[in-house]
């Protein structure tokens, strides 16, 4: 039998779709102005530039679904393993341990399993994403982040051997988890923070806040990586203290 959708239905998703937009805008993520650990090893030194210096961000990034849907998985799991300590009796997950990489760059490690010394970043990916990885292994953004966690828990002096990045299937079953790891370097997250060190040096010889359009001066990446870049202005002049068009249309 089919049944017609009720009339007034289009207007009730659009009121839910609204609830749900307003409520993703007001998250503490989609609040954040300040680099984190997720953002330094991104390709394009000019969005990382521009994360840095806490520009105001024009794009959206489009549909807040995913991430949502991310924010939810990663409550889920650490109530899961929190969980499992208590079953232990004692404490082998290390769950949401926030770790000091620097003394201005801060983040929150998702998952350190003192049985193994390894460090876990949990990702709740797309099928698209989650193929690449098992066929490319993570980009360098993926890796830097969970090398910069492993760097701040050793800080610390917490022993780390490995890190590694648990991917689970947004859509699909639990069998469809894939982790990747390897072991910790230190030289990786060292690399990545004389980089994003280098980045503001120049941002600040190039004396940005006096002249925006030397903002176009700074180096760009690959088209393919603007779509979800919260400066991207897409059909905009160049680039500038508000926002980029985009590596092509540069």
């Amino acid at each position: 039998m089919i049944f017609n959708a009720p009339s007034g239905s289009s207007g009730l998703a659009q009121s839910l779709q609204d609830v749900v937009r307003a409520a993703a805008a007001g998250a503490p993520r989609s609040r954040q102005r300040r680099i984190g650990p997720s953002s330094v090893g991104h390709p394009c030194g000019r969005r990382v530039a521009y994360e840095a210096a806490g520009v105001e961000p024009v794009n959206s990034g489009g549909d807040p679904w995913p991430s949502i849907i991310g924010t939810a998985g990663h409550d889920w799991l650490a109530r899961a393993f929190r969980a499992h300590n208590a079953a232990l009796g004692r404490e082998r997950w290390l769950v949401e341990r926030r770790v000091r990489i620097t003394d201005t760059l801060t983040g929150t490690g998702d998952l350190y399993d003192t049985d193994t010394a390894t460090l876990i970043d949990h990702k709740i990916l797309g099928a698209d994403s989650l193929k690449a990885i098992k066929r490319d292994g993570p980009g360098d953004q993926y890796r830097v982040q969970v090398q910069l966690y492993g760097y701040g828990l050793a800080r610390e002096g917490i022993s780390v051997e490995r890190v590694a990045l648990a991917c689970y299937p947004r859509s699909g079953w639990l069998s469809g988890l894939h982790v990747w790891s390897e072991p910790y370097d230190p030289a990786v997250a060292e690399d990545a923070l004389a980089r994003l060190s280098g980045l503001g040096a120049l941002a600040r010889l190039l004396d940005l806040d006096a002249h925006p359009e030397r903002w176009a001066l700074l180096p760009d990446a690959p088209a393919a990586t603007c779509t979800w870049c919260p400066a991207w202005r897409p059909g905009s002049g160049p680039a500038d203290a508000h926002g980029c068009p985009g590596a092509l249309a540069a």
